[in-house]
């Protein structure tokens, strides 16, 4: 089993292999002068009870660029440390438990001069140049060495690429003349003439699209790929474009194509792709990926998603690309029609579709796991979407739909209007999505009609996979077990899907992960400074990964295995500040938190991709949501609400919801980001998200320290001077109060992804787990 990182200083367990063939050392370059400096010393061996342990100590001796790592060799070549990384800082101890006396014995056949030789290294991965590993200490030896770690002088490419480097991570010193350096006020619009710092010039650019009052898009020159960057000092504007703006910003205009949030943009003979396009198998096509093009090979469609065929020089595979991230050729489009493409085409796939047939054991139709391929996408205007597309809860009237020619007709109810396509559900409970410029025009009055409710930027929502049940929230709960000795206590909660594990975030900048089946503590960290209180954590909705958030504004994402084995897959400095609110997209790839610096972060759970900000907040974000069709985004502190909308990266709806943003106040999202819960003084606010409106209030006898909704959104669970309470938010209703703890404020609340069980800290020291039936 993996353990958590301990940092302070670096009391780490780790375990050290070294592989049975011998690993040659990797060219190691002398550091560059720009470099961060280390000085290793004091190597000794002290006794332990779990074992020996190896522990040396660094300082800092020069500050420079370059995240510095441990390395380790012998004279057998170079060697794996394996377990957490150790986060170096600027002087410490690192301890590492000796786990290689059977290797010793093997390598050796019992000679005791075994050594290994520890030293710090930088990557420098390939940008400008071939990139390399960099030597930046000195180097202390346990055992006997016959060698010793070599390093080279860099050479002229090298050099050279350093160079690059460096001046690409600073902006230009001086701007040009007539221009002005720009801040985060600088007022900026589409289509506006500016410049934009690149490796030490200025080029002149254009701007594409202003997300937030810190960033800019704008497209370079002789460039096709659009760059995001920050306004302080990285652009400059000339002092007449800034008259200009303010005098009449109107007249500036951006002629660019690009896919929807894409970064490259469309050349003139390429054209999005549409789900009414009849293709032909093997047909060419180009997706938008890492800012690039990448070519991949039409195979069949439904009208939401592509199936299409990834060629590579290791190995081929097929993708289900959405229709509005893919593009194609004018001239590819016109070959639909001539059996010389056609041909040509159905090379491009024939491989593929030879292996698949060998699998399936069949020479006749194509079996695949996206249904029936086809040689043609028929223009229907309603194709069966994939099984992933959610449908709402509360569906319109049934009735007749038909398309303007009167050829399809469809019996079914509506499930909601977006994008300009209507979602309905048929009576074998299949959704479907129709464009409504198909639809017959006596639909498209309907629509109309019923627009008004259309209009809220709330009313996006679908089903929730998981939420519901049968669980009776009148009755009391009853604990079921606790986690004690905990250190300083919890400060965040949250349960697995499954109900298999606890995971406890601690004051004490640690966590535990905790087997609800048995009652064991399977994986304690010990302390973690480098993370600071562990304010938020939570579970994947698969389950498959756990996410740990810290007072100083860091992620750590863990791979997560059916046992409770943990393996750190990353840690992500999303936050500059304490991280106080985390939300999941119902797939688990994308993650929504908040801090204390008033700002809320939409990002990659695998990379800790930062791709969008939501800020401009009076307090600290109090709870985030994302709506489970993953489209919109909702953050409060509180006192304000925003929705942000993902497809057009900005933010859509803003009103007030509370008197202030004080931070003893706490608030929740319902699941289906169609309510909002928001403590006032001893009350509870409750809004409708949809209408924008305050529904009532639930009066209370004390402050709601935290809160969270019940997976069916009625139920709302709350803390408060060592209760929890359950709320009826349908009948406006306190429906249950239970005593978890004495004199100890509730801080932190969560309910299990079946709405069964629910947990919290019950006092200084422990966590309690409540059963609901």
């Amino acid at each position: 089993m993996f353990d958590f990182r301990r940092s302070a200083v670096f009391l780490l367990v780790l375990n050290l292999c070294f592989g049975a063939i011998a690993v040659q050392a990797e060219d190691l370059i002398d550091a560059h002068d720009d470099m961060v400096r280390y000085k290793l010393s004091n190597m000794r061996v002290t006794k332990g009870i779990t074992g020996d342990q190896i522990a040396f100590d660094y300082r800092r001796t020069r500050e420079g660029s370059g995240r510095a790592r441990i390395a380790a060799r012998t004279d057998h070549g170079e060697s794996r440390i394996l377990g957490m990384p150790i986060t170096i800082e600027a002087s410490g101890t690192i301890r590492l438990r000796d786990m290689f006396s059977r290797t010793r014995e093997i390598m050796n056949r019992g000679n005791d001069d075994f050594g290994i030789e520890f030293y710090f290294v930088v990557d420098v991965a390939p940008g400008f140049g071939p990139g390399g590993r960099f030597l930046v200490s000195n180097a202390v030896v346990h055992g006997k060495m016959n060698t010793k770690v070599q390093s080279r002088p860099p050479n002229a490419e090298e050099l050279r690429a350093l160079e690059m480097e460096r001046k690409s991570k600073l902006p230009p010193e001086s701007v040009p003349s007539g221009y002005v350096r720009g801040t985060d006020n600088t007022p900026l619009v589409p289509g506006a003439p500016i410049m934009i710092g690149s490796i030490g010039e200025w080029k002149p650019a254009v701007v594409v699209e202003t997300p937030s009052s810190q960033f800019v898009r704008a497209l370079v020159a002789d460039s096709k790929t659009i760059r995001t960057v920050q306004r302080k000092d990285w652009i400059a504007v000339s002092n007449d474009t800034l008259s200009q703006i303010k005098s009449n910003s109107s007249q500036f205009t951006l002629d660019i194509r690009t896919l929807p949030k894409g970064n490259v943009v469309l050349d003139d003979d390429m054209q999005p792709l549409e789900s009414a396009m009849g293709l032909l198998k093997g047909t060419p096509l180009l997706r938008e990926k890492n800012s690039k093009w990448e070519d991949v090979y039409f195979i069949s469609s439904d009208n939401i998603s592509v199936r299409v065929l990834v060629r590579s020089s290791r190995d081929s595979k097929v993708e289900f690309v959405p229709v509005k991230k893919l593009v194609i050729r004018d001239r590819t489009l016109s070959d639909q029609k001539s059996e010389a493409a056609k041909e040509s085409f159905a090379a491009n796939v024939a491989e593929y579709e030879r292996k698949l047939k060998s699998m399936s054991g069949t020479g006749g139709a194509m079996a695949s796991a996206g249904g029936l391929a086809t040689d043609v996408v028929k223009d229907s205007p309603a194709l069966s979407p994939p099984s992933s597309v959610p449908a709402t809860p509360k569906l319109g009237p049934k009735r007749q739909w038909s398309d303007q020619s009167g050829k399809f007709k469809i019996d079914a109810k509506l499930v909601k209007q977006e994008d300009g396509s209507v979602f309905l559900r048929r009576d074998d409970q299949r959704t479907i999505e129709v464009p409504v410029n198909k639809l017959s025009e006596k639909d498209q009055a309907y629509l109309l009609e019923i627009a008004s409710v259309e209009e809220s930027p709330f009313n996006n929502v679908v089903d929730v996979p998981g939420a519901g049940g049968d669980v009776n929230y009148a009755e009391m709960m009853r604990p079921v077990t606790t986690f004690g000795d905990l250190r300083w206590g919890a400060k965040s909660v949250a349960i697995s899907p499954g109900k298999r594990f606890l995971l406890i975030g601690r004051k004490a900048a640690s966590a535990s992960l905790c087997d609800l089946k048995t009652g064991e503590i399977l994986v304690d960290s010990g302390r973690m400074d480098h993370m600071g209180d562990i304010g938020v954590c939570g579970f994947t909705p698969d389950g498959k990964r756990i996410v740990l958030g810290g007072y100083k504004g860091i992620f750590e994402v863990y791979k997560a295995s059916d046992t409770g084995k943990l393996e750190l897959e990353g840690q992500y400095p999303v936050h500059e500040k304490e991280i106080t609110s985390l939300a999941f997209s119902p797939d688990g790839l994308h993650a929504f938190s908040g801090d204390t610096a008033k700002v809320a972060r939409y990002w990659k759970v695998q990379t800790g991709e930062l791709i969008a900000s939501v800020d401009g907040f009076d307090g600290k974000v109090k709870a985030t949501r994302i709506t489970p069709s993953g489209n919109q985004l909702i953050a409060t502190d509180g006192k304000t609400l925003k929705a942000f909308s993902v497809d057009e990266s900005k933010v859509i709806a803003e009103f007030q919801v509370g008197r202030s943003h004080a931070s003893g106040q706490a608030a929740a999202i319902s699941p289906d980001g169609r309510m909002l819960a928001v403590g006032d003084g001893y009350k509870i606010d409750l809004w409708d998200l949809s209408k924008q409106q305050k529904l009532s209030t639930m009066e209370g006898s004390e402050i709601n320290w935290s809160m969270t909704f019940a997976p069916d959104n009625r139920h709302l669970i709350s803390g408060g001077n060592g209760v929890i309470y359950v709320w009826d938010c349908e009948r406006r209703m306190k429906l249950q109060t239970n005593t978890v703890g004495k004199s100890f404020y509730v801080q932190a609340v969560a309910v299990s992804p079946d709405g069964t069980h629910v947990t919290s800290p019950s006092d200084h020291s422990s966590v309690v787990v409540l059963s609901v039936q």
